[in-house]
């Protein structure tokens, strides 16, 4: 985020300057307290469980300037600051009026051209290839890390700057009705849905949901619309929102040629005549991979410019990510549900390496209705990949253990719900020259493995 006066923020909710205000120079929005620095504005949002109010004084204390509150609260946040020069910008509910910020911030830049992504795997993988590409055309503002909900498109929003000319954002949801809220904060002109599958299922209820809510991002003002060309529910949404949605994918981009997989090295490719090396594994992250490409056409960005955006790309932390060393590390630690379970296994399956295949899974959550048979199909998805060294962590992870035992799949199998156990296990069992594939949701924390893994010698 680039510095802005704390008066730029507080007028896009009608708040009037003062001298104060004036002084404050902001660089950094959050509504964590730990990540408070001398420059950051601190929302104080009510959870389910936390208030940010509470941590207001934390927030004081790591040297927050400005804090947005809510009215309701007033008494409570004059305590917290009594002896500080700090501001607090009081309104009826933080939330919207951080959105409302973001959204005043973005209609400053008319000409920018917004891109709006969404799906239950590849948002942020699509994000970061598009992302690449685009600076090299011009100035690119994205999503960042993974703040690719409702709280976190509205943070991200203020990374466009007047200089920008593309924005690549995230629109992640997790419940009905999310969507709307994002789109009237961001309305991007182009959207692109990578797939839809069971994440976040525990909340929405059904497949048909989430194709529905997903959906919302082709709004009626909606300029350009994507989707994978074998999805079901092209079609469907198509009808729904009477648009035409343009395909992306193998059959509809016949000048994507010469595809070689270099397994854990990424894809080559040739684009138009151009040879591409994309550091991405998986197929996966090539079909990701032409949903940019396809989007960066459409903004009439050179061909040039659209390889070596391809060549710039690199994989976030926890997502696919690969780290050779004595032993070699899948990292796709983010996130998990049988469809990205599936096709990392299936990317591992086929990595040729000398050492041991070892797959350690953790927990997938968010499933609701569907957790077990969420994780019974994980048990099929693994006897068909015929993997021999399994390490199933957590309380779900058990249904795939029975069920893998049920199925006689052959396989050694190691089963903890204590982290402890996993690591000690791992490590006495790991040996230099290993592919170690590391893969749960987020709430498992896998990353935590991955020092013990980078110790073995």
């Amino acid at each position: 985020m680039k510095k802005v006066k704390a008066t730029y923020l507080a007028s896009l909710i009608g708040y009037r300057s003062n001298k104060t205000l004036a002084s404050i120079e902001i660089n950094h929005i959050t509504i964590d307290s730990r990540k408070v620095h001398s420059q950051s504005m601190f929302v104080a949002l009510k959870g389910e469980s936390l208030d940010g109010h509470d941590f207001i004084i934390e927030a004081i204390q790591m040297g927050s300037p400005l804090i947005l509150a809510a009215v309701s609260q007033k008494i409570k946040v004059l305590k917290a600051i009594q002896g500080h020069h700090v501001q607090v910008l009081y309104v009826e509910d933080p939330l919207r009026a951080l959105q409302q910020m973001a959204k005043k911030h973005i209609q400053n830049s008319p000409l920018l051209k917004k891109i709006g992504i969404t799906g239950s795997v590849g948002k942020t993988t699509t994000k970061e290839i598009l992302a690449s590409i685009l600076r090299e055309s011009g100035e690119t503002a994205k999503t960042i890390g993974n703040y690719n909900s409702e709280i976190g498109l509205a943070i991200s929003a203020f990374e466009i700057e007047e200089n920008s000319q593309y924005a690549v954002f995230e629109m992640g949801v997790d419940h009905i009705g999310e969507m709307k809220t994002m789109v009237d904060i961001y309305s991007p002109h182009i959207g692109i849905i990578t797939n839809i599958g069971l994440s976040h299922i525990g909340k929405m209820g059904s497949l048909e949901n989430i194709a529905k809510e997903k959906g919302d991002i082709f709004h009626p003002s909606i300029e350009y619309s994507f989707m994978e060309e074998k999805s079901i529910y092209r079609s469907s949404i198509a009808q729904q929102k009477e648009i035409k949605i343009s395909p992306f994918g193998f059959s509809s981009m016949p000048y994507i040629t010469n595809i070689n997989s270099l397994h854990l090295d990424g894809w080559s490719f040739f684009y138009k005549g151009e040879k591409v090396h994309l550091k991405g594994i998986g197929k996966h992250t090539l079909i990701d991979a032409l949903g940019a490409i396809k989007i960066a056409e459409n903004l009439d960005v050179k061909t040039k410019e659209i390889v070596q955006g391809l060549h710039e790309y690199k994989a976030m932390d926890g997502r696919s990510k690969v780290t050779k060393g004595k032993v070699t590390l899948i990292e796709d630690w983010y996130n998990s549900s049988v469809d990205s379970t599936s096709l990392i296994l299936n990317c591992l399956k086929k990595a040729p390496n000398r050492g041991t295949k070892r797959v350690v899974l953790g927990s997938m959550k968010e499933m609701g209705s569907f957790t077990y048979q969420a994780h019974q199909e994980v048990a099929q998805a693994i006897k068909k990949s015929q993997f021999e060294h399994l390490y199933l962590y957590g309380k779900e992870m058990y249904t795939t253990y029975a069920s893998l035992k049920a199925l006689n799949s052959g396989a050694q199998l190691f089963y903890t719900d204590e982290y402890e156990q996993l690591e000690q296990f791992m490590l006495e069992e790991t040996k230099r020259g290993d592919l170690v594939l590391l893969k749960g949701s987020r709430m498992m924390a896998m990353e935590r493995l991955v020092p013990a893994m980078r110790s073995i010698s």
